[in-house]
């Protein structure tokens, strides 16, 4: 229990933070807002060469879902930046206060505030006619895969935040490893119209299958194959990066 009322204070602390100052939240979601927004409306033929079936705009809604969770997670470790050099976890490290909580209640906090962008995201989406053709079940299923996504490059992010106590740097790592990884995969352009070594990269891109699973769900063609590999990738990054997290974390507070 000591754990639960922990993370519920952490969580309430950064979500309060959040409310009195919510201009990141819409900073964040001005990006995603604007590719969804531009790219649908002038790569809506690109469809009549490319192979993609159905509308353009049911395929880049999963490849903006993708990038606002990408640029979410920035949010989580530029957090942990400032907590670190405000004192704040320092002095949380002089209390009774769970060590997991720290982070849970980071965690959770931007977690929510990426579902909140996403459903803005999918509203909007829905407005310029996309339709799920899964269903309510279908739109669970993709804040669960766009929130597993999220967390997963998150651990990613909280462990640059870390280890460089520096906001800029963890702003440079994700823009560095985000926007190459998303246009070198299937977030945005179907492959066929990609060269062969970007079609090869965008095979074995982790955004791929993130953009696919989610794909999958809004046209109906989900297979049991394609979400048991896209969640087994998205695991294995979560592994990693939450192992480079707890790592550079226990440096931190030993």
């Amino acid at each position: 229990m000591t754990l639960f009322y922990d993370v519920r204070s952490l969580f309430t602390r950064a979500l309060t933070k959040t409310v009195r100052n919510p201009t990141l939240l819409f900073i964040n979601l001005f990006t995603p807002l604007l590719f969804l927004l531009l790219f649908s409306q002038l790569l809506e033929k690109i469809t009549a060469f490319s192979g993609i079936s159905g509308s353009y705009l049911a395929y880049l809604t999963p490849g903006i879902l993708v990038l606002n969770a990408i640029t979410g997670s920035f949010l989580s470790g530029m957090s942990i930046v400032n907590d670190l050099n405000s004192g704040f976890l320092q002095k949380i490290l002089l209390t009774p206060a769970s060590r997991a909580a720290i982070l849970l209640g980071r965690l959770l906090n931007d977690l929510l505030i990426m579902m909140i962008q996403s459903a803005i995201i999918m509203g909007v989406a829905g407005l310029l006619g996309l339709t799920i053709a899964t269903g309510a079940a279908g739109v669970a299923l993709i804040f669960v895969t766009i929130a597993f996504f999220d967390l997963a490059w998150s651990g990613l992010l909280l462990s640059v935040g870390l280890q460089s106590r520096k906001a800029e740097t963890v702003s440079a790592v994700g823009n560095l490893l985000a926007f190459p990884l998303l246009f070198i995969s299937t977030a945005f352009f179907p492959p066929v119209i990609m060269p062969a070594w970007a079609q090869t990269v965008a095979k074995y891109n982790p955004l791929s299958y993130a953009a696919n699973v989610t794909r999958d769900l809004i046209t109906g063609g989900l297979t049991w194959g394609t979400f048991a590999m896209a969640y087994a990738i998205i695991g294995l990054i979560a592994i990693v990066t939450f192992a480079a997290t707890l790592y550079q974390f226990r440096k931190v507070i030993s």
